[in-house]
């Protein structure tokens, strides 16, 4: 944290890392090349590894011993490091491969300063518990929404419609047969499907509301998935993923709700750059993409600076 040349406004520099995904064998990632003294922070966002003990017990192990070396690496450095838990390392894998590191924090459903006084900046952090993350309303699982404006349905547009139509249902425009009838659920199986992915969708935007709300701005929100609707959501052809969004649209409505200063996602292994919509105006969106390093320098107005790192 520094001041800047006006005096005073306050400088965070965080030092982000995403989907890693160590494993035992092959080239270790050169953590010591890594500018670790030169920021206020390092954010993990989650997959430092490919498996865990937990999916995998007979090779898990092999794994986490990369990610644990990975963290006693920086934990021996000194500055704060914040691991938010991937869907590879979900709350339970994250824990076992920080544990007793005085410097590493797991981060989730909890926030943190990021300097000594904690008044530069908060990391409001919000991982996986599980290694299955489904998204709650993938918009492929609803290919009949179709755009008010009568604009052909792409994979962008069907995002945007999907988009609106939840925004709306969230802020109580909608009711939950209303939403169904503009999605077209057919039948008790896709009534079922629906339904439960409504629920999955409200318990996840309350938890990321509640998360956000507790933290003392400003707030950056650090998550493993992305939020939905935006350019690094769509991962390359994979199978059934294709170019459709699957980010997570709770948090996407979370974010419009609460105004954070910016999100910071992995996930996808797409890097990107982008902006969203707010309550209180708009958040810088970015995701640094598979074994992505950037320093992301946040200043006392809000602006969000990214320079990609190289890290071979």
């Amino acid at each position: 944290m520094t001041d800047d040349a006006t005096g005073g406004t306050r400088t965070t520099r965080l030092l982000v890392v995403s989907d890693l995904h160590l494993r035992p064998t092959g080239e270790p990632f050169p953590v010591a090349d890594l500018p670790v003294e030169r920021h206020d922070a390092v954010v993990s966002l989650g997959d430092v590894v490919d498996e865990n003990s937990d999916h995998d017990p007979e090779s898990g192990a092999a794994y986490e011993e990369r990610g644990r070396a990975f963290f006693e690496h920086l934990d021996g450095r000194g500055t704060p490091v914040l691991a938010v838990p991937g869907n590879h390392d979900p709350v339970a894998t994250t824990r076992r491969l920080t544990a007793g590191l005085d410097a590493v924090t797991p981060l989730h459903r909890a926030s943190a300063g990021v300097d000594a006084d904690g008044t530069a900046c908060h990391v409001a952090g919000w991982g996986c518990e599980q290694f299955d993350f489904p998204s709650a309303l993938l918009t492929p699982d609803y290919p009949d929404v179709a755009p008010d404006d009568g604009s052909p349905e792409t994979p962008d547009a069907v995002a945007d419609a999907l988009l609106q139509l939840a925004g709306r249902y969230a802020a109580g425009a909608l009711t939950e047969s209303e939403l169904a009838d503009r999605l077209a659920i057919d039948g008790r199986d896709a009534q079922a499907h629906f339904q439960q992915s409504l629920a999955t969708l409200e318990e996840r935007f309350e938890d990321v509301v509640a998360t956000v709300r507790e933290t003392p701005e400003p707030v950056v929100v650090a998550s493993h998935v992305s939020p939905f609707a935006v350019p690094f959501d769509c991962r390359e052809p994979h199978a059934h993923e294709g170019d459709y969004h699957f980010g997570s649209l709770a948090l996407r409505l979370a974010l419009a709700e609460t105004g954070p200063v910016a999100c910071l996602s992995g996930h996808t292994h797409q890097q990107g750059f982008s902006v969203i919509e707010t309550a209180t105006g708009h958040a810088y969106v970015y995701n640094p993409g598979e074994s992505g390093v950037a320093s992301v320098t946040i200043d006392g107005s809000g602006t969000v600076q990214v320079d990609e790192l190289a890290c071979d």
